[in-house]
């Protein structure tokens, strides 16, 4: 009995042995190149958050085991590593930094019989994508109506104004056109190109530097690394994407405002036409660390598997970011937007205070193209339902339309005006250029004085996207987006 004990001892320890073998509770390896050890290189196990980094000679140490999941080794510019805990030892090859002009891009579109086309891998990050800005911005309608018009008489039309203009619209709104003439006239783009910002042109961006923006839009600000025929590579911010037959590089600058400067900043014509990167220099939301990213791809909390089916593993869907690209929604400049007013009653006169914020926000509100702007209109009305006159306050101009010019208010925009107080396109110059728009953390107040038969204050905040004679001489009816619109009535001041 006890030679049986024994016997079963041994053989359970040695089992035990074995087993703490075959599964190492720590996997120990090496990260290398060509030139030796790679040293600071991030190790992960892949789609999670267990990671460390390569010590000076290489050498890491991840805890294990993982038996579903890779182990993964990356750096800025190798494409990346993929190994197991049998084979722990992983080198990084080096990318050639060659770009091949004569690359075919690749269609985003589902299409069984095109094997890399990106929707047949990634369908719901190209369902977002494809209902975004970016997805449209090369058949955008009005943009294509300011670009070339929709008849004769339409104002507004930069190519018949302005011809040797329209490769600047094409740089960013349509980055892969292709155009012998030199033209780059939107109008002709088809094919991948008429796709606008396309996933295969944002993935090849190899770079993005900054040091020649203003000057440099679009596609001529952007390095791109192009594969040779036969190969595929990919850029982007996840540090442990691997797929057989592809290649992808670690490019953390992808989750940092650089990234979009080239499309988002430019003086253009002589004329500071996008400032939305330069406004996020300047902003609180830099100082605090947050990039444009953070708002404008959050991460939905819907995803959780990139390429589900296709290699792709399930993550934690708060470290995948939203293709949707959400700009000037209502959503967001309700978010961003606070307003508030107050009205007092002093004997023989009404005065309401308005106070508006932009919060949350990293760029002057509002940004983008230089003809958006906010319109603030307050009207009392008596009794009867009659308007109250005002006494003292500022009064909207004739650019706010017909329906309300004169009426007590403030437009908040960049605008680039005639001599008579008009606007005009930024390719026409101007003689007068106010900036009014909102500054982030900053309270803009306006006073208004009204006639003591005030009874009540309607206050609205609505948001315009073009000036109103644009928008009616092209019959566009959707141009006017209600921010607020609240009722208050006086209170007898103490």
């Amino acid at each position: 009995m006890t030679r049986a004990l024994a016997f079963f001892a041994i053989v359970t320890t040695t089992l035990i042995a074995l087993t703490s073998m075959s599964t190492p509770t720590v996997i120990h390896g090496t990260v290398t190149d060509a030139n030796g050890f790679v040293a600071g290189a991030i190790v992960r196990w892949q789609g999670t958050d267990v990671h460390t980094h390569a010590d000076d000679r290489g050498r890491y140490r991840l805890p294990g085991p993982h038996r579903s999941r890779s182990i993964t080794a990356a750096r800025p510019g190798s494409p990346i590593a993929a190994g197991s805990p049998r084979q722990p030892n992983l080198r990084l090859q080096p990318l050639a930094r060659d770009d091949n002009d004569e690359y075919s891009w690749i269609d985003p579109a589902p299409d069984p019989t095109h094997v890399f086309n990106c929707a047949n891998c990634h369908g719901q990050i190209y369902d977002e994508w494809s209902q975004s800005a970016h997805g449209n911005s090369a058949k955008n309608r009005k943009f294509l109506q300011l670009f070339a018009g929709s008849d004769d008489t339409a104002t507004w039309n930069l190519s018949k104004e302005y011809p040797l203009g329209t490769g600047v619209c094409a740089s960013c709104h349509a980055p892969t056109l292709a155009s012998p003439e030199l033209d780059y006239d939107i109008r002709r783009a088809d094919g991948v190109s008429a796709r606008g910002v396309h996933c295969d042109y944002c993935h090849k961006i190899a770079d993005a530097p900054t040091d020649k923006l203003g000057t440099r839009f679009g596609r001529d600000g952007y390095p791109l690394a192009r594969p040779r025929h036969g190969e595929q590579l990919f850029f982007g911010p996840l540090d442990d994407a691997v797929r057989t037959g592809e290649s992808f590089v670690y490019a953390p600058f992808y989750k940092e405002s650089r990234y979009c400067a080239s499309c988002h900043e430019g003086v253009i014509f002589g004329v500071h036409v996008y400032g939305t990167y330069s406004e996020w220099l300047a902003s609180p939301a830099r100082q605090a660390g947050k990039q444009c990213q953070d708002c404008h791809m959050a991460p939905t909390g819907k995803m959780t598997n990139i390429a589900p089916g296709h290699g792709g593993v399930e993550r934690d869907p708060r470290t995948l970011a939203s293709h949707d690209f959400p700009g000037a929604s209502l959503a967001m400049l309700r978010q961003c937007l606070d307003v508030k007013a107050a009205a007092t009653r002093d004997g023989s006169q009404v005065t309401v205070d308005v106070a508006i914020e932009a919060k949350n926000v990293g760029h002057r509100v509002p940004t983008g193209f230089i003809d958006r702007h906010l319109i603030l209109i307050v009207e009392a009305a008596d009794g009867t339902g009659q308007l109250t006159p005002l006494r003292k306050g500022d009064v909207l101009p004739a650019r706010a339309g017909k329906a309300l010019a004169g009426r007590p208010g403030a437009i908040f925009g960049k605008q680039h005006l005639d001599a008579n107080g008009d606007p005009l396109p930024f390719w026409r110059s101007a003689d007068e250029l106010l900036d009014t728009r909102l500054t982030p953390a900053q309270t803009e107040r306006r006073r208004f004085t009204l006639a003591e038969s005030a009874a009540t204050i309607r206050v609205r905040l609505i948001y315009r996207r073009f000036w109103d004679a644009v928008a009616r001489s092209r019959g566009w009816q959707d141009n006017d987006r209600e921010i607020v619109d609240f009722m208050i009535e006086p209170a007898k001041k103490e």
